[in-house]
């Protein structure tokens, strides 16, 4: 990829070489005579008499002087390097599921160093005097100043975005924040803060002794408590982070309870003009003030991430383009209350990657599809016909955070642990190809810290009027065709010995692949979806759309 560097026509070309214990970056001057590779950081694992630690390293440089050595050897250095940290990850995955931290253990990075906003230095210096305060405030070193964020009654992403918000006005008003998180399962496992312990001690809760004239509850969730984004209560809430002073709201109360299921920090700090110095000063900016945010208080723990170790090597991998595929098919396929999606009903989005990967993927780079779905038959289909091309965990057990599906009972930290970890990976992705009415895809592509890298697909993609009526649908290979009809009631049903050419005049809009695993499905490149994909995948969504397609109150996220 290419940089333009503000007042000067010099370009720098950077490519990253993967690594767990060593992540290294090769910058490589146009005009430069002394190429060099540099170690940036790395982890590793140590052990002590109580608990295994990680902690991380660094690596030493590496300088290469072109003047001396050979054609030929600074790629082959660099491709040792390269080689050496690909086993290290390996080395890594295999160990995680045997690390566990104490209850009352921060989470210390582990992974590289580039994986993490902060520890790349993209989010200024506001992080150790905040926890600092953050310490004094919960040892009594301070007055008792807190924003708690309370909300159980929507799904994991929902939540995680709108305690962001909460988070930043305790950041900008001086207050401790502490997460009031309910479910048959602890956040703290699956995520938790490098900086801060914001876990709510209900046994010992942090506004008793406090009046209850300084206690103020600020309730956004309306009447059915299922917090509607059309109500009243929202519309207070958006004047406040949007075109309101945010130090002012609450100044009178030292306990602040909010309860809430709507983020707005991306919409602060590109439209509150009464914030907006005081943001820039702090480091924070449109592009990466979530992300930012977000690391400081969500990152993934060696038990999550040992729940989706097989995709380490790939997605940890720089040198691997990777375009992330979100679909999200809706909480009635999880619970069992409807026919879950199947792979054919997903050939739009993977199309569209193919279409993103022509559009952004350098030349001659290799390439991988991260999916993430909640529709175990998608996983499956994908994994068995696509191969190597997609990275998924085909056999992973999904449900909702909220209500595990049936056979699941005991495994809701096993779900919520692989949902975060998920999530979290999906921030790494090169291009994200998200569900318009999900929050899962939203919140990795904006922790992803970028603007040109997001497309929208809309909110039922397989039944757009005016588009799909026109396809034909494929039987699966070997089959009769008839246990996908429920699934695909808006396409023609064919024989799958008909599809001889997926680009003939009157052929069908996809083929299958001959044999699992194949190339991915085929488009007609004259039909109606092919034309409308390509119109959307070769182009990121706005910013504005991306951040504004919110879910709405009675869809739980």
């Amino acid at each position: 990829m290419y940089f333009k560097h503000h007042g000067t026509s010099s370009r720098c070309r950077f490519v990253l070489f993967s690594a767990a214990a060593s992540l290294l970056l090769l910058t490589q001057a146009v005009h430069a005579r002394r190429p060099k590779i540099t170690g940036l950081a790395g982890a590793e694992l140590l052990s002590s008499t109580n608990t295994r630690l990680l902690s991380s390293t660094p690596t030493s440089s590496v300088v290469l002087n072109s003047s001396v050595v050979q054609p030929g050897a600074a790629a082959a250095a660099a491709a040792a390097q390269q080689a050496a940290a690909a086993a290290a990850v390996q080395e890594l995955a295999s160990q995680l599921p045997n690390f566990r931290l104490r209850q009352s253990d921060l989470n210390e990075a582990f992974l590289p160093t580039q994986v993490y906003p902060i520890e790349r230095g993209s989010c200024g210096n506001w992080m150790e005097s905040y926890s600092a305060l953050h310490r004094d405030v919960l040892t009594g070193r301070r007055p008792p100043r807190f924003s708690i964020f309370r909300q159980p009654h929507n799904g994991l992403t929902d939540r995680l975005v709108s305690s962001i918000s909460v988070f930043l006005h305790a950041l900008l008003t001086d207050r401790a924040f502490l997460f009031d998180w309910s479910g048959q399962h602890s956040l703290w496992d699956a995520l938790r803060s490098s900086f801060i312990d914001w876990r709510y001690d209900r046994d010992s809760p942090p506004e008793r002794g406090v009046p209850a004239e300084q206690q103020l509850l600020l309730d956004f969730m309306g009447a059915n408590g299922q917090g509607d984004h059309r109500g009243p209560e929202h519309a207070v809430f958006y004047k406040w982070f949007t075109d309101t002073q945010l130090q002012d709201v609450g100044s009178n109360a030292s306990v602040l309870i909010w309860s809430v299921n709507r983020g707005l920090v991306w919409k602060a700090a590109t439209s509150n003009s009464h914030i907006k110095q005081r943001l820039r000063s702090m480091g924070f900016n449109p592009v990466n003030i979530f992300g930012c945010l977000f690391d400081f208080l969500y990152r993934p723990t060696p038990a999550a991430m040992a729940r989706v170790a097989p995709l380490l090597p790939q997605l940890l991998d720089p040198s691997i383009f990777k375009i992330g595929l979100q679909i999200r098919t809706g909480d009635e396929h999880l619970a069992g209350g409807k026919p879950a999606k199947q792979f054919e009903d997903a050939f739009e989005w993977f199309h569209c990657a193919r279409v993103a990967e022509h559009t952004w993927k350098p030349p001659g780079q290799q390439s991988v599809w991260f999916l993430l779905t909640d529709s175990p038959g998608i996983r499956r289909g994908a994994a068995r016909y696509l191969g190597k091309q997609v990275a998924t965990l085909a056999d992973a057990l999904l449900g909702h955070t909220l209500h595990a599906p049936a056979g699941a009972k005991g495994k809701a930290a096993a779900i919520l642990g692989l949902a975060a970890a998920e999530t979290w990976l999906f921030s790494l992705m090169d291009v994200h190809v998200i569900s318009q009415l999900s929050g899962f895809g939203r919140v990795g592509a904006m922790m992803a810290g970028g603007w040109g890298h997001i497309i929208q697909l809309p909110a039922g993609m397989w039944s757009l009027a005016g588009y799909e009526a026109n396809l034909t649908y494929l039987a699966r290979p070997g089959g009769s065709g008839a246990a996908e009809a429920d699934n695909a009631t808006q396409r023609a049903m064919m024989d799958a010995g008909q599809c001889n050419s997926p680009s003939q005049a009157a052929g069908p809009a996809f083929c299958w692949p001959e044999e699992p695993p194949g190339p991915p499905p085929a488009m007609d490149g004259s039909s109606p979806m092919s034309l409308k994909m390509r119109h959307l995948c070769s182009k990121a969504t706005p910013m504005q759309e991306v951040v504004m397609a919110h879910t709405g109150a009675r869809r739980r996220g």
